[in-house]
């Protein structure tokens, strides 16, 4: 199995990349941070020091859509082809931050960066055994999508954009899997729970104690990831949302087919206005 994922080298997602490649496959990660690769692939190598699979960094940033570019062109130079496209990276900003495309990190971050890899790295994906897009979702997602302030420049609010993203991903889960479910890719996205991870490390000591203490285990919150990614897409429901490896319902605006196209349609206008 051959394996594109971001997200990989923290909380569940280093869990779900330690395990999928220790029990076979070849994964290409986006990473910005050599230290936390190198201790990604130290603890691959301890754990599985005679598992066939890989763990291959991809230099890249999900806050430098250039970046994002330069690493996808660097895993199509490597593979002909991947079977699955994981993106677990997400970020919680508790104060506005701008990155250097000048746009809201949190919308760039958990959503059209993501956007940017499916269109770069879809014909590849096309060519895999068992194709399928999975993507992290959140039990925070309720609301809509602000299209006329999508970040939240008016009034910011760290809450409303980590919200807004996550239901921004489930609209798009709905939306490819319309799109391509005759091409034989297979696209869901889950929800792992809530798990001790760095994803409040900006909120304060409160924030912290409350992941440290209610959530689940990164090896918890990865099991269902991991299921979604060594399942046969026919055993899996296109466009559904997972958690605990069930599908579970979700609000009704995250079903609204229209706004999800609508959504597809401005983020992609806002990929081309940048040339991409």
């Amino acid at each position: 199995m051959r394996i594109f994922m971001t997200g990989a080298t923290s909380g569940l997602g280093k869990e779900a990349a330690i395990t999928l490649a220790g029990e076979g496959a070849q994964l290409w990660y986006l990473s910005r941070n050599k230290e936390l690769s190198d201790a990604l692939s130290k603890e691959f190598k301890q754990r599985y020091p005679d598992s066939p699979g890989q763990l291959i960094p991809v230099k890249g940033d999900l806050a430098d859509l250039q970046s994002v570019k330069a690493a996808c062109e660097a895993v199509m130079k490597e593979t002909d082809y991947l079977d699955v496209l994981i993106y677990n990276a997400g970020i919680w900003n508790f104060s506005f931050r701008e990155t250097k495309d000048g746009l809201e990190e949190t919308w760039q971050v958990n959503v059209l960066s993501h956007v940017l890899i499916t269109n770069l790295l879809i014909s590849q994906l096309k060519k895999g055994s068992d194709p399928k897009i999975l993507l992290t979702a959140s039990g925070l997602h309720q609301g809509k999508i602000y299209f006329d302030d999508p970040g939240f420049r008016a009034s910011f609010s760290g809450f409303k954009s980590y919200r807004q993203s996550k239901l921004a991903m489930m609209l798009l889960t709905r939306h490819w899997a319309k799109v391509l479910e005759g091409e034989g890719v297979l696209v869901c996205c889950q929800h792992p729970g809530l798990v001790d991870t760095r994803l409040g490390r900006d909120a304060g000591w409160f924030a912290r104690w409350f992941f440290k203490t209610f959530g689940r285990t990164p090896e918890k919150g990865a099991e269902t990831l991991i299921y979604l990614a060594q399942s046969n897409s026919n055993q899996l429901e296109a466009g559904a949302f997972y958690k605990d490896k069930k599908v579970h319902k979700t609000t009704a605006y995250s079903y609204r087919l229209d706004e999800a196209e609508k959504l597809e349609n401005t983020l992609q206008k806002e990929l081309a206005d940048r040339g991409l």
